[in-house]
């Protein structure tokens, strides 16, 4: 069954959707984003040491594996629309009691609602871009949706600077995050379609099916694990506000500074990783992309200049952007009538890859006192790895070049 020719990115509604998922994008980074750069406040208030401080993220990431799994079943029997709102929803209720929590114990109890939430919006604002937009759209949009973590990134580290110092670090979720999930949960209820470009009714054995062709697909297997490989990388920026901070003794404000200034870049290898896609393929783009971001995030502390090392940020996280595009959209090819339970996996992947890198980074800062150097050394390695394995296993179902959209 087809959908109306204006959904489409040369329509109102197409626009519109997409503006709706880059928005719940955007939210989905905005407590991870400003916890980052308020750690050490958090941790002092709460009275517990930084590296043990960051495992509140590892908490919310084991969450979203946990929910990633449960996704692959519920993406076949529910509707993506109400999925993502429940994801926004969700996400919401877990800020909510991170304002309240008298504790570090109760703190990682609302994260739990975080890390489903930011799962479920995750993985269906990518399967609402494959349900509605046609192939040669769909990377360009998915350059866009992924350029909301960016634009978050950009700004909530300023508003987390300005807040904490004025009023608390609790101040910003109250302020900045509350508001924002509630805009994105109205704004997508009214504005994403209903009917997908591809209804079929749901039966139990189809959650047999979808994920009998996925595990039984070398190329699906391989684009899941170096997605779990390219995302440990993902936790270098976790850790870079607090070893400037640490190491070259910088304030909370300049640490903000350098977050949007790398986040800034972050969205430019979005943008640009998404017009790439349909130009020089999606498997080629993620192997070089993944493995140049492994080798600049492998040099962030290994250069004694600060500025030296603030520009090696830069160019991981140019990368990073490009990467991310491009392995989500190698992803979502794969097996496109199951794309829910593919994007499900692929999201629990990325999460256990974002859980080790978290676990190890707290691990090794605090056995090791705050050394910065081995775990970055560690998330280098799992970047150029991650494009090894998709160059090896990995295919490209659309092989041939594509028209990029206008």
């Amino acid at each position: 069954m087809s959908t109306p020719q204006s959904t489409t990115l040369r329509g109102f509604r197409g626009w519109m959707l997409v503006l709706a998922l880059f928005l719940g994008n955007f939210v989905n980074y905005t407590f991870s984003t400003f916890f980052s750069n308020a750690m050490v406040n958090v941790a002092s208030s709460l009275n517990v040491a930084v590296g043990t401080a960051s495992q509140i993220l590892t908490i919310l990431r084991f969450a979203s594996f946990i929910m990633g799994l449960l996704m692959g079943f519920l993406a076949v029997k529910f509707k993506s629309k109400s999925l993502f709102l429940v994801g926004v929803a969700l996400y919401g209720v877990g800020a909510l009691g991170c304002f309240f929590v008298p504790n570090f114990a109760s703190l990682l109890f609302f994260n739990l609602f975080l890390g489903i939430g930011a799962s479920m919006i995750s993985i269906m604002m990518l399967t609402l871009v494959g349900e509605h937009l046609p192939l040669q759209q769909r990377g360009f949009a998915i350059g866009l949706v992924v350029a909301g973590a960016s634009v978050s990134q950009i700004l909530t580290p300023q508003v987390t600077s300005i807040v904490s110092n004025a009023l608390g670090w609790r101040a910003v979720i109250l302020l900045y995050i509350l508001p924002v999930a509630l805009v994105v949960l109205l704004f997508s209820f009214f504005v994403i379609p209903s009917k997908s470009r591809q209804e079929r009714t749901s039966s139990k054995p189809e959650y047999l099916k979808a994920f009998k062709q996925i595990l039984t697909s070398k190329s699906a297997i391989a684009c899941v694990v170096g997605s779990a490989l390219l995302y440990l990388s993902f936790d270098a920026p976790v850790y870079a506000v607090t070893f400037y901070r640490l190491h070259f003794h910088e304030s909370l404000s300049m640490g903000a500074n350098f977050y949007s200034l790398a986040s800034a870049t972050l969205l430019l290898g979005s943008l640009v990783g998404g017009r790439l896609i349909n130009r020089i393929g999606r498997k080629r783009l993620s192997v070089v992309a993944g493995a140049i971001q492994g080798i600049f995030t492998f040099l962030i502390v290994f250069v004694p200049n600060e500025y030296v090392s603030v520009a090696m940020w830069m160019g991981s996280t140019v990368f990073a952007g490009a990467a991310a595009a491009a392995f989500i959209g190698l992803a979502l090819e794969q097996v496109p009538g199951f794309r829910g339970t593919m994007m499900s996996l692929n999201s629990a992947f990325r999460s256990i890859g974002l859980i080790v890198g978290l676990s190890l980074g707290g691990l090794l800062l605090n056995l090791y006192a705050n050394n910065f150097q081995i775990i970055y050394a560690i998330f280098g390695i799992s970047g150029v790895a991650s494009g090894i394995i998709v160059l090896l296993f990995a295919k490209d179902p659309c092989k041939t070049s594509l028209p990029t959209p206008v």
